[in-house]
């Protein structure tokens, strides 16, 4: 530095000091501001790798959160290569537009991954806003309010007789056994215990916390319609008898393919809508559309319905928070498992399932 420039910095030094601005202070906001900007200039990927490590990882839902974020059709997707600090409000309202056109509600989903990441990286310095903060869902959401008549839930019961192994059984026991479908399609075996002391009426699937929504680990009593569909899906040929899991193709993991089986049982049913509607002269009524998650509402209104089941034990059957009870300090400290209530009412139910579906063969 010549003698010219270093007086020079001196005088803007003096004036600082004037002016009352600490000359420590702002090297120390220019070196923050630098490693900001080193971090804005970093890609979207490299970012969510860092967000996965910190924080995804700490969470039950962590991996799907990335798969909403960047997986193969997560919403950030086309942005994987992007400079974080460049993805701006329109970008997110284009892709979130994109995507609602294929799945209106898996785009309010996703939307709320990106909102939570964003925030991350705001609270990181990573960069200086959220461009997602103001975005709004792009599909209304409705509550789950759809159920079936016992005449309905019962069609359904009958048609799936024809999907055979594994999609027969298992939507089957998911009417008798109304937990959630993974929960029951994920099923091994050393979960169950179907003969406990050489005694059928205490079997019981004893389900652990790290397979619940809640996370918390739930003794669930099997009645013996429950017990003969696990019995019925563990002997069919079709399942590698080497396989710890009751439902499963391959033998290494739990059976998939929801989707398409549930189509399949939509097709039977209405074909079996169409031909009793010719044999009347007739046309065929379509049912109602529906998915797996109803018949838990279905079993929730028709046992309060047929059975008079008290909603308490519904409730903890469904393994729900205890809506019943207004009181928050009776949610609270009330940890009953109401495990023989739940065993009465569960067997009540596959008893009405029973009955009702042998009337209908003898019709």
């Amino acid at each position: 530095m010549g003698l010219s420039d270093a007086r020079e910095a001196a005088r803007l030094k003096r004036n600082e000091v004037i002016a009352g601005v600490d000359p420590n202070e702002l090297k120390r906001e220019e070196a923050r501001a630098a490693v900001r900007a080193a971090k804005a200039q970093r890609k979207l990927c490299d970012v969510l790798d860092d967000y996965e490590r910190i924080k995804l990882s700490q969470l039950r839902a962590g991996a799907d959160a990335r798969r909403a974020l960047d997986g193969k059709r997560g919403l950030l997707k086309a942005f994987a290569n992007k400079d974080i600090a460049t993805i701006t409000r329109g970008d997110v309202v284009d892709a979130v537009r994109k995507y609602a056109e294929r799945a209106p509600i898996g785009a309010n989903r996703s939307l709320a991954y990106v909102k939570a990441f964003m925030n991350w990286c705001v609270d990181q310095e990573i960069i200086e806003s959220n461009p997602a903060a103001t975005v709004k869902k792009p599909s209304k959401e409705r509550t789950r309010d759809r159920f079936h008549t016992l005449d309905e839930l019962m069609e359904i019961w009958s048609a799936m007789g024809e999907l055979g192994y594994p999609f027969g059984p298992l939507f089957r026991l998911l009417i008798v056994v109304p937990m959630r479908r993974e929960e029951v399609a994920a099923i091994p075996l050393s979960e169950l215990e179907l003969e406990p002391g050489g005694n059928a009426d205490e079997a019981v699937w004893t389900l652990p916390a790290s397979r619940t929504k809640r996370a918390n680990a739930l003794r669930v009593p099997l009645a013996p319609l429950a017990c003969a569909l696990l019995k019925e899906a563990i002997a069919a040929p079709e399942r590698p008898k080497d396989s710890p899991f009751v439902f499963s193709m391959t033998g290494d993991t739990s059976v998939s393919g929801y989707a398409k089986a549930k189509r399949r049982l939509d097709r039977i049913i209405q074909e079996r809508r169409e031909k009793a509607a010719q044999a009347e002269g007739g046309e065929a009524v379509s049912m109602e559309h529906w998915t797996i998650h109803d018949l838990r509402t279905t079993f929730s209104t028709l046992a309060c319905e047929k059975l008079g089941a008290d909603i308490a034990v519904v409730d903890r059957i469904l393994n729900h928070v205890a809506t019943a009870t207004t009181s928050k300090i009776m949610r609270t400290y009330n940890k009953s498992e109401l495990f023989e209530q739940r065993r009465q009412v569960m067997r009540d139910w596959a008893s009405l399932l029973e009955r009702e579906a042998k009337k209908r063969q003898e019709r």
